[in-house]
């Protein structure tokens, strides 16, 4: 006779793809938070997990041909732990202050604060389980703590065989002054994300 604590065998359940990297994103916006509110206390809550040791570097000509890009965007990949980012453009690094050596291995969660939504960032991580494009407006912050108001395009960049290789990040100041050259906000960041797809 099994007495036990009175739990009774279950099943072995395996979790999908998509659960794993919902639970992953879910624990990671944790330690956002703990590290955000470390700056602030200046109490240390936990360390800065992001590393870009493993992460693998893109070829020179990928780099060339993104780097010609003026839109403010990241590349992350993700078939790698955490989707880090593998790519960051200059106007990226000029919106959020961070430099490249600070973000690349980093999950873009480092721009969330206790602002950012968290039903907003749960339609991304959605969209890309579903590997869809979304666009949708965010709260997000800079290195020096001040916020802006992110108008955020994410889309899924395919190989030549058709897989999701990359997703594009494609961030646009709101409150900022722009000029469009006669184009949507919308329709300046789909430029974008066709520049990067051109380009990988």
């Amino acid at each position: 006779m099994n007495v036990g604590l009175g739990l009774e065998a279950e099943e072995l359940r395996i979790a999908s793809g998509c659960d794993k990297e919902m639970a992953l994103s879910t624990a990671n916006n944790i330690f956002s938070t703990l590290n955000r509110y470390s700056k602030l206390t200046g109490l240390v809550v936990c360390e800065r997990r992001c590393d870009s040791v493993g992460i693998p570097a893109l070829s020179s000509s990928l780099n060339l041909s993104l780097g010609r890009i003026k839109q403010s965007f990241v590349l992350t990949d993700r078939h790698l732990p955490d989707m880090p980012i593998v790519y960051a453009s200059d106007a990226f690094l000029s919106l959020t202050g961070y430099s490249r050596e600070e973000i690349l291995g980093c999950n873009c969660r480092f721009l969330n604060g206790p602002g950012t939504s968290a039903e907003v960032l749960e339609e991304i991580n959605q969209h890309i389980c579903r590997e869809e494009a979304c666009t949708v407006h965010l709260l997000n912050y800079r290195k020096d703590g001040s916020t802006f108001r992110d108008l955020l395009h994410v889309s899924p960049i395919r190989n030549s065989s058709g897989k999701v290789a990359f997703h594009v990040w494609v961030h646009l100041d709101e409150s900022a002054k722009h000029d469009f050259s006669g184009l949507t906000p919308e329709v300046w960041q789909l430029g974008a994300v066709g520049a990067v797809r051109v380009a990988v």
